[in-house]
């Protein structure tokens, strides 16, 4: 049964947002929904830039950094080889005590208080999945990027072991949707498996597919947490998991590949089941990069792609008309072009927002929002 939900305009609320970062330079979180606190809530980890990032190409230099929760006690971990605009190094914690992050084509594990490494082997890849589950941690390896067949991998982060979930090769085996010509299509070999997630309960995986430079080239794979079962569907943009049994994201086409006949529905917030069927639609009005906390009691996106003012809410499940407008902004050059984006990642009881605006013209800054 689908369920449509009402949409209307944002409450405004002043105040309640606390910078976290410095000034004087760009700071960056993780990934969208990554959160930044460790796992008993107690410490923040960020990454400060030492020059200028552009993009998600331009890796320059930086330094992983940690706070307390109340913002006391900046401390530098280590140095970064190369931090990127765009999902910084994609740090993730494993535990209260050890950190994982990408630098510059390398995986690296950090102790969280002393800053030392304890991967010592070398591990390369194109970037990390979004976040740990049992300390273990997935990678993904591009064609030309990482030494290993394209695809999906998994790092125990006890024994630094690794796994091959899933190559190119062996997702190839599973039918595209039927939407897609077949001139769009690149080379297997040139496919690309990113944005790996587990599921709540570590039972599956979700990734996005990339078969082709065009939107409706990006795919959604799910699987088992061996590689076995995998399905192939229409993706809904920057989708996550919801439950076990179904993801949420923004709608950019219908399961049968086909954008929304009402176009004002493009990009509203929904959820579907793990063939790609609708179960809810109109969860929030259009958005972008998203946020769920862990409770599923709220929602947080931004506007779309260069969109000036940037518009950044918060919205209640069931709710939509009692949003929040938690930040308006200039982007600047920095946010569209530079693509330091909101990515906007709850605390883990839920009641802190954290996010990426502006600072000023120049520099990006790392931000959260308590919620009462």
């Amino acid at each position: 049964m689908t369920v449509t939900t009402s949409v209307a305009r944002a409450q405004q609320v002043p105040g309640k947002e606390h910078q976290v970062g410095p000034d004087g330079m760009s700071a960056v979180f993780s990934f969208y929904n990554t959160s930044p606190e460790s796992p008993d809530g107690k410490t923040l980890v960020y990454v400060r830039c030492k020059k200028e990032p552009y993009g998600r190409e331009e890796f320059v230099p930086g330094e992983l950094w940690v706070c307390d929760r109340d913002l006391k006690n900046h401390r530098k971990l280590t140095d970064i080889n190369g931090t990127v605009a765009h999902n910084g190094v994609e740090a993730q914690w494993i535990d209260n005590k050890r950190i994982a992050f990408f630098d510059k084509g390398r995986i690296r594990i950090v102790d969280a208080q002393s800053g030392k490494d304890l991967l010592t082997k070398k591990i390369t890849g194109a970037g990390l999945g979004h976040y740990p589950y049992e300390n273990k941690i997935m990678y993904n390896i591009y064609s030309g990027e990482g030494d290993g067949a394209p695809g999906i991998y998994e790092l125990d982060c006890n024994t630094f072991e690794t796994k091959r979930i899933l190559t190119n090769t062996e997702i190839a085996k599973v039918p595209l949707p039927a939407n897609l010509p077949a001139e769009k299509i690149a080379a297997v070999k040139d496919w690309r498996a990113l944005h790996c997630q587990y599921s709540p309960d570590g039972k599956k995986i979700a990734f996005r597919l990339d078969v082709g430079p065009f939107e409706e080239d990006q795919l959604q794979g799910i699987c088992n947490r061996d590689g076995s079962g995998l399905k192939i569907m229409t993706q809904t943009l920057h989708s996550i998991w919801y439950d076990n049994g179904s993801m949420i994201g923004h709608l950019r086409y219908e399961k049968d590949g086909k954008k929304p006949e009402d176009l004002k529905q493009r990009f509203t917030l929904v959820r579907v089941d793990l063939d790609g069927n609708m179960l809810q639609r109109n969860m929030t009005p259009r958005g972008n990069h998203l946020g769920v906390s862990p409770d599923r009691k709220w929602f947080a996106s931004e506007t779309f792609y260069q969109t000036n003012p940037v518009v950044f809410k918060l919205y209640p499940n069931g709710h939509p008309e009692k949003a929040i407008e938690i930040a308006r902004y200039n982007p600047y050059d920095v946010v569209w072009k530079r693509r330091f984006h909101v990515n906007p990642a709850f605390s883990r009881d839920g009641k802190r927002l954290y996010y990426s605006r502006p600072l000023n013209e120049k520099y990006a800054g790392i931000f959260y929002y308590e919620i009462k």
